[in-house]
């Protein structure tokens, strides 16, 4: 399928073209992979939130201090680091032999110039305030003085945020427009060459200078196919990867001659929103009543079509090793669903369900209605979804996102107002005791001090339900074997990204 290539721009921003790309034999393999949706302009200030596609996409052009692989973080642009007993200063060491995609040598300088670019013009997936300032001390040596200790700054920050070059973004005062392809500079695995908007295309070329040897292949190239179509487009050879939500995969490629599965842990979640500022959800026996009317150990099956991973109503995933086993249940119990309906002084339960297209959405709602519950369903698109509840116009939502993994400060991010991700966000839980506990486990560097924080959040998340867990998705990724083969990554990409673009997978072995 042909791109369209953009100019590229001198240390500015660059116009769209309108022609064809130029024709030509690889001279190494390519990757093709597929999307559902054109993810914007690849960098930190133009790449989308709405879902993670862009940011992971970022990972391939851009660095970080840190990364991840199947054991958890390992050094990256860092070689080494180290925290001072207060928990406030952060030192990395450099490797010596990084360099941007353009042969300069990457520094501390640019490392310091990043941060502080990031604080005029943000980096929307990751906040950054916490650094309060970034010393450096020769082209290697770079500490990060935080304004208070940030249990998650290694796998949140470091291991998140894009390093970007200096001599390419100093002088820039809008950064959200400079799109030409001078501007995806990084010191990554590979660089942008051409770029399709709209359309959601794109292609990558190998960085042969990069330091960790030349990636495995040539080229990389995305192109946006919807979801129903993704099967059929690596059985067809449209594709090398695709990606399904449910388990037949498993059983439909099984004994396939080249084709494999590869599945991610149980990092997606499908959850309700309540909107406690409105009626019925303003009183905690309606949004009990919800919990109990739904049968998450069936959802879970019917969603997933295969072994599904229920939900916990103090949203942490069963199989994470921040969650606390001892949280109120909510079995699957309609007569009490009735009982607490009542109690709240309600001869029924009516509301309006906010909702994308998705068969989870009639499940729920017939089984409320034998809980004795009216469900109206309001049908709108993910992003016009996501702009009504930034409004708080809504009395329930049903929302599907990416993240229960990795560090447990998603709690926090989810249920205080600070999620990038727009599939993610939800209204802050003025919960004064919850509040407290979700700042001070951030702070908090003692491991146990936090668990006890983190299990006491979930508590408190499972007895006033500002949010209720419905059921955990894996990802299936469906393959070619003989060309790619995924790496697993602790508790997903970043923070809990379950995608398989983990640059590892990219890089000799």
């Amino acid at each position: 399928m042909a791109l369209l290539i953009l100019l590229v721009a001198s240390g500015g921003a660059g116009a769209l073209p309108a022609g064809p790309l130029p024709a030509g034999p690889l001279s190494a393999p390519s990757l093709r992979l597929v999307w559902w949706t054109d993810v914007g302009f690849p960098t930190p200030f133009a790449a989308s939130t709405l879902g993670p596609g862009g940011v992971v996409r970022l990972s391939l052009l851009y660095d970080t201090l840190v990364w991840k692989d199947h054991t958890g973080v390992i050094p990256w642009l860092a070689e080494s680091w180290r925290i001072s007993g207060d928990g406030r200063r952060w030192t990395f060491t450099l490797r010596p032999d990084a360099v941007w995609h353009d042969g300069r040598p990457l520094t501390a300088r640019d490392v310091h110039f990043a941060f502080e670019y990031y604080r005029t013009h943000p980096f929307a997936w990751v906040d950054t305030s916490v650094v309060a300032e970034v010393v450096t001390d020769g082209p290697r040596t770079v500490t990060f003085v935080l304004r208070e200790p940030f249990a998650p700054f290694l796998e949140d920050i470091a291991g998140i945020v894009p390093i970007i070059p200096a001599h390419v973004w100093e002088g820039i005062g809008e950064p959200r427009k400079a799109q030409g392809l001078g501007m995806a500079t990084g010191s990554g695995p590979y660089r942008l060459t051409e770029y399709r908007p709209g359309t959601g295309e794109y292609r990558f070329e190998a960085n042969r200078r990069y330091f960790r040897g030349r990636p495995k292949f040539e080229e990389i190239q995305y192109t946006v196919i919807p979801a129903e179509r993704q099967l059929l487009a690596i059985q067809s050879g449209q594709s090398d990867v695709a990606m399904a939500d449910t388990h037949d995969v498993v059983r439909a490629f099984s004994g396939h001659p080249y084709l494999r599965v590869w599945q991610s842990e149980p990092l997606s979640v499908a959850r309700l929103l309540f909107n406690l500022e409105r009626p019925p959800f303003d009183q905690r026996a309606a949004r009990q009543a919800v919990a109990y009317g739904i049968n998450r150990t069936q959802l879970a099956t019917l969603v997933t079509r295969g072994p599904g991973v229920p939900g916990s109503p103090g949203v942490v995933p069963p199989t994470d090793r921040w969650h606390n086993p001892r949280v109120r249940a909510y079995p699957y119990d309609p007569s009490r669903a009735r009982s607490l309906v009542a109690q709240a002084g309600l001869t029924s339960l009516a509301f309006e369900l906010l909702a994308s297209p998705s068969p989870v959405v009639p499940v729920v709602q017939e089984m409320l209605r034998r809980a004795g519950m009216d469900v109206a369903v309001r049908t709108v698109d993910a992003r016009t979804r996501a702009a009504l509840v930034a409004e708080g116009k809504y009395q329930a939502a049903l929302t599907f996102h990416i993240g229960a993994g990795g560090d447990p400060d998603y709690l926090r991010r989810w249920l205080g107002g600070g999620e990038a991700n727009l599939f993610g966000q939800s209204a802050e839980f003025a919960h004064p005791e919850f509040q407290r506990l979700a700042a001070g486990q951030a702070r908090t560097l003692d491991q146990a001090a936090r668990r006890a924080s983190v299990y006491r959040m979930q508590e408190i998340l499972a007895d006033e339900l500002p949010t209720l867990a419905l059921c955990y998705r894996r990802f299936y990724w469906v393959y070619d074997s003989r060309k790619f083969v995924p790496v697993a990554t602790a508790g997903g990409l970043m923070n809990g990204i379950p995608l398989i673009e983990n640059k590892l997978a990219f890089l000799g072995r």
